[in-house]
């Protein structure tokens, strides 16, 4: 993705990608010297939609932990569609963290691990002290699965939904950009 964080103009940093969490909380060390208020989490697999942001904005402030228990999956493979909804613990895709909790914790990750990393970073930010706020208003965070996910699709987990439905909130340029993902067989 060099091209398009140049395109951009993003700043970018490469990195070893195993151990994952050694990855992640180099990452996280890299950000702390930046100028934010909260750290959304957006891996390279994930969409959010505008509206997460909306439903954000009056916690920012107060809040030190949100995050959403409804996102869609998208298999890269066929199209299938997959809503996931839960009460247990909120996903890592689209969670935001204030900086202040980060400079409490540390570390966010533990280092050696592999898989994971939402469950261990949010018992991590509980333990501190930082509850979670969870905003839903129907799924807000799209993942998108392919053959090299850590977690791959499942076809049993949550309802099967319509791409239509998967894709409302997003542009047309992403929308196409998911559909040339899938090449028939």
């Amino acid at each position: 993705m060099i091209p398009l964080c140049e395109k951009y103009n993003i700043e970018y940093r490469m990195y070893k990608n195993e151990p994952l969490g050694e990855k992640k909380n180099y990452g996280l060390s890299v950000a702390m010297d930046k100028d934010f208020d909260y750290l959304i989490e957006i891996g390279s697999d994930d969409l959010i939609k505008t509206e997460l942001l909306e439903l954000y904005a009056p916690h920012f402030g107060h809040k030190h932990l949100l995050g959403c228990n409804d996102f869609v999956c998208i298999n890269s493979e066929d199209l299938e569609c997959r809503r996931i909804h839960t009460n247990k613990t909120p996903y890592g895709a689209g969670r935001a963290i204030s900086k202040g909790a980060l400079k409490k914790i540390g570390d966010l990750w533990p280092w050696k691990a592999t898989q994971g990393m939402d469950k261990s970073s949010h018992f991590t930010l509980v333990r501190s002290g930082f509850a979670d706020t969870r905003v839903s208003n129907g799924p807000l965070v799209i993942d998108i699965k392919s053959e090299v996910n850590i977690w791959p699709f499942n076809y049993l987990e949550g309802t099967k939904i319509e791409f239509s439905e998967a894709v409302k909130g997003i542009s047309t340029e992403e929308i196409e950009a998911i559909k040339s993902l899938y090449v028939a067989a």
